[in-house]
């Protein structure tokens, strides 16, 4: 019995500690996604894409054909 008891306060403990980890993860993809909207409205961001005439352009192709992307590991 004292060790089903343990098993279930560790389960119950485990499941306790996760729902409240998600929950401030919520919490801040909330907030983040308000602070974005709020950037938006007052013309901090622009969310128009920058439309080039090709858009392979600002890409370099090497010999192999690979395209090299810039600013990437």
């Amino acid at each position: 019995q004292r060790l089903s008891g343990l098993f279930r306060t560790v389960v119950i403990g485990i499941f306790a500690l996760l729902s409240g980890f998600c929950g401030v993860n919520g919490l801040g993809l909330f907030l983040l996604s308000v602070r974005v909207g709020y950037g938006v409205l007052i013309g901090e961001l622009d969310p128009t894409p920058v439309v080039t005439k090709n858009m392979m352009d600002k890409y370099e192709i090497d010999e192999k054909g690979a395209v090299n992307l810039p600013n990437v590991w």
